[in-house]
């Protein structure tokens, strides 16, 4: 004798969903995290996770980068950064939309580089030019060139000399806006929202153009396309 899949008492109507937790984030959040801690960053720079800033929004997530350099009295770091991952549900005016990205990276430079009086926007144009494939909105930020000595105890120390940029921008999905600029809003007050399977590889190709232009801060050589990063050994 067949058996009924439910009991006959059985309500036939939707199958009741288990409420969500009201402190979870929301997917499309979560789904951004997840496509940031997919990343494999390049040789050479390293991720870690860093304690979300609590305050700026209401969901947010942060990490930073490294680049280092192998030499025989050990490991020389040649750079870092931290890049912080916003989210508004409702949206906010001033980011034109739902996201944010702040970021903030430091290279060390050779003395005759940090000379150079057209620093300052080369380095700016660094960060447009890896942004550039990309969708994004209301970018801006500063660009500083910094000279350390040491004195004391450090007064051995030689003097040392770097470039800081510290800029944030509005992540779009990429076919809103043309060319990477500032895009126009499909309609609405708000620029479109992730989905999210865009956001996943949408925001995480944010984070790696600005590894990228870390990387080319610090000197590493460009990438060469359709070269697979490998995983390393150990890893």
């Amino acid at each position: 004798m067949a058996q009924h899949p439910h009991p006959a008492s059985s309500h036939r109507g939707p199958v009741a969903q288990a409420p969500r937790d009201p402190g979870a984030p929301p997917e499309v959040f979560a789904a951004a995290v997840g496509g940031i801690a997919a990343l494999r960053p390049r040789p050479g720079l390293e991720f870690e996770p860093l304690p979300a800033p609590r305050r700026l929004a209401a969901f947010s997530h942060a990490l930073s980068a490294t680049v280092a350099d192998q030499h025989p009295e050990g490991e020389v770091e040649l750079g870092s950064g931290r890049f912080v991952l916003l989210y508004e549900p409702d949206g906010h005016e001033e980011w034109r939309g739902s996201w944010r990205c702040v970021t903030f990276m430091q290279a060390d430079l050779e003395p005759e580089i940090a000379e150079d009086p057209l620093l300052a926007e080369v380095t700016w144009s660094w960060l447009r030019e890896a942004l550039a494939p990309l969708g994004f909105a209301a970018l801006g930020g500063t660009v500083s060139r910094c000279s350390s000595s040491g004195f004391g105890e450090l007064a051995g120390q030689s003097c040392s000399t770097s470039v800081e940029l510290r800029a944030s921008w509005s992540p779009l999905p990429s076919d809103t806006c043309l060319g990477g600029t500032a895009g126009a809003q499909a309609s609405g007050p708000w620029a479109p929202d992730w989905t999210p399977e865009a956001a996943w590889t949408g925001l995480a190709a944010h984070v790696e153009a600005w590894s990228e232009c870390l990387a080319t801060a610090v000197g590493l050589p460009p990438e060469l396309a359709g070269i697979a990063r490998l995983p390393r050994v150990g890893r």
